[in-house]
């Protein structure tokens, strides 16, 4: 088989890789490679290995989907996913099943979600001063007998300014990583100066890139219903459109790169709104791995948009600034924010990669976003990332290159997750499991 180096994009030809355990233990020519005796042995002839893919933006492991997406994910090679906040308590139980090999599922990294009062959700952690922001963040970081709770903390769109910067001061102070959405009461420039690691989504970016920023922040600062984001989002567009400003966005632009800060651009979660909740956007033929109910407020959603609407989301975030941050230098992350509308577990991953190919990447830098990035970004490249002797043995053995079309990611012949082997009849088996128990 061919073993594609993700950090170089060369192509090593006739090789093979052994494993032991969960962990690859030689990777080299095959005509000098020794096996290991009664070693399982699959043929990888004429097709291509890569590291596992990461999603880095799912809330899907809560609720009625958290007993379906791990085997999704698996089916579609995501072998990792970083949890941008729901019920904490549920979704660390699911890190802990996973890791110990009882449930199928990725290899999650958890974030607990805090924000304004204006968010009255019941999983998120509200503050509204600095007092707040550090009590918040000393509360999520550790349990009461000092162990890890929560891997990072998730800033969301409405935490006052005052509680923003008491997050940031405590988090910096224990040592756990911030990021997420950057809160309306602060810029984009001032988040990634106080070190946020990561912005989530290119709705942000979209609006630090006009001339009316401060004005725009301050009117999605009124509230978190649903409703009226959705009239900022058709109001903002037009004002957006107006007061589009070069020269502003590339110096925010180079801030990012300075600052080290990543973005996970999440385009896919647009696509169903920008297109009108159309076949090609909300793919029928996955929603027998969707329960019902989240089929209905899907489809609730759907029937909410108006074709004007789709105009002014198409309008609302662009291509052109993910290609900007890639050639500034900006590190991106590939995410889909799954579960939301239209945005399925494991199977949207290929669809991001393919969108940030149209956006300007190369198939290469677009692979890298979903598998040595991650790893760069969780500080773990000592053990993922690449297919290297030592790392952890998270692969997928693909029928075709994604090097010369990203699409190719989606031909999946076998998935390694944790050294533990699904070949494709494995994969079909866990669909469609899925697809049966939803059925019943």
């Amino acid at each position: 088989m061919s073993v594609i180096d993700v950090v170089t994009g060369a192509t090593h030809r006739d090789y093979t890789v052994t494993l032991g355990g969960s962990r690859i233990t030689n990777v080299g020519p095959a005509a000098s490679a020794a096996l290991p005796r009664n070693a399982r042995v699959i043929d990888g002839r004429g097709k291509f290995l890569i590291p596992g893919l990461w999603d880095m933006h799912v809330h899907a492991f809560v609720y009625v989907f958290s007993d379906f997406a791990g085997p999704l994910m698996i089916a579609n090679g995501v072998t990792g996913a970083r949890d941008m906040g729901y019920y904490i308590d549920t979704t660390l139980r699911w890190k802990a099943d996973i890791a110990a090999g009882r449930e199928v599922g990725p290899r999650l990294v958890v974030g607990v979600r805090v924000d304004g009062p204006a968010n009255h959700a019941r999983f998120v952690a509200h503050v509204a001063t600095e007092e707040d922001g550090v009590r918040a963040v000393d509360t999520l970081a550790h349990r009461k007998d000092g162990s890890p709770r929560a891997d990072f903390i998730k800033t969301y769109s409405w935490v006052p300014r005052a509680a923003y910067y008491g997050i940031v001061r405590e988090s910096k102070k224990l040592n756990i990583p911030f990021e997420g959405h950057v809160p309306y009461s602060v810029s984009v420039v001032e988040a990634s100066d106080s070190g946020q690691r990561s912005i989530e989504h290119e709705d942000d970016l979209s609006r630090a890139c006009s001339s009316q920023d401060s004005l725009l922040r301050a009117r999605s600062f009124d509230t978190a219903s649903f409703a009226h984001q959705v009239k900022e989002i058709r109001d903002q567009a037009a004002i957006m459109r107006r007061s589009y400003d070069p020269e502003k966005c590339r110096s925010v632009i180079t801030s990012l790169a300075r600052n080290h800060t990543w973005v996970t651009p999440t385009l896919v979660v647009y696509q169903p709104y920008a297109h009108a909740f159309d076949s090609a956007s909300t793919h029928p033929e996955w929603a027998k791995y969707v329960p019902g109910i989240v089929q209905a407020g899907w489809l609730r959603r759907a029937r909410d948009l108006t074709p004007a609407d789709s105009i002014v989301v198409r309008s609302y975030f662009s291509f052109e600034r993910t290609n900007d941050l890639n050639k500034a230098g900006v590190k991106l992350l590939a995410g889909t924010d799954a579960a939301q509308a239209f945005v399925f577990p494991g199977f949207s991953l290929h669809q991001e990669l393919d969108l940030l190919v149209r956006s300007g990447l190369t198939p290469l830098e677009a692979l890298r976003t979903a598998t040595y990035n991650p790893a760069d970004f969780f500080g773990a490249l000592d053990s993922l990332g690449t297919v290297s002797q030592g790392k952890v043995a998270d692969l997928v053995l693909l029928d075709a290159n994604p090097l010369t079309d990203i699409r190719n990611t989606r031909r999946i012949a076998a998935v390694i997750a944790n050294g533990r082997v699904f070949d494709r009849p494995a994969l079909d088996a866990l669909l469609n499991h899925v697809a049966a128990a939803l059925k019943r």
